[in-house]
């Protein structure tokens, strides 16, 4: 199944719906600056990716996955310029101090919810990250999912079963998109699509 038309524009679509009180649009458009100046290579996951799939949640940061050199590369050139550790001994959870907005970076080959996950996240530049808008890619919608799917089963995250659903409804999938899903996270995902069927929509 092919993933839905992305927005003309990502960044224009973050400023006009004002999805975040701080400046969620430039801090991206800065990431993906200072990215590419450094050749880090990133794409986006999270609240932000599932916007680009249709369906819009309020979102406090910005998560991104890049590879385990493109983690030690950040800290090497941006953090003391621009980003800081959220915490002593953080080197995952980051704060852009310009525009005042988290970053979460996840290195290419963690377990996707917890350590005995068999969902690992993908390569940054790898076609599962392969939806680009502005010239930052995303997630394509199975890949969202997976993730999304591994977090609430391993990692035991029910907001993003909850995620899960909502992008179900937003794109209208049924049953037989399991199919495009590695095996492990199937069964759940046809759990959720029948979940999605019968929920009430309360007016």
């Amino acid at each position: 199944m092919a993933d839905p038309c992305v927005p003309r524009s990502m960044i224009d679509g973050l400023r006009r719906d004002a999805v975040h009180s701080q400046d969620i649009a430039r801090a991206l458009e800065s990431l993906r600056e200072a990215c590419g100046r450094e050749q880090i290579p990133f794409a986006v996951i999270g609240a932000l990716a599932m916007r680009v799939h249709g369906f819009v949640r309020h979102t406090e940061d910005i998560d991104v996955v890049t590879t385990r050199e493109g983690l030690e590369r950040i800290h090497e050139r941006f953090v003391g310029r621009g980003f800081v550790p959220r915490g002593p001994g953080l080197r995952k959870k980051l704060r852009d101090t310009v525009h005042k907005v988290d970053v979460d970076v996840i290195a290419a080959g963690e377990h996707a919810g917890s350590p005995d996950s068999p969902v690992v996240f993908p390569e940054p530049d790898s076609a599962e990250f392969g939806l680009i808008s502005d010239g930052v890619r995303y997630a394509t919608l199975p890949t969202l999912l997976t993730l999304k799917l591994a977090a609430g089963i391993w990692g035991r995250r029910h907001l993003d079963l909850a995620d899960v659903i909502r992008l179900i409804q937003s794109n209208q999938l049924t049953e037989s998109f399991a199919s495009e899903l590695p095996e492990p996270v199937r069964a759940k995902f046809v759990e959720l699509v029948q979940s999605a069927r019968e929920e009430i929509d309360i007016e």
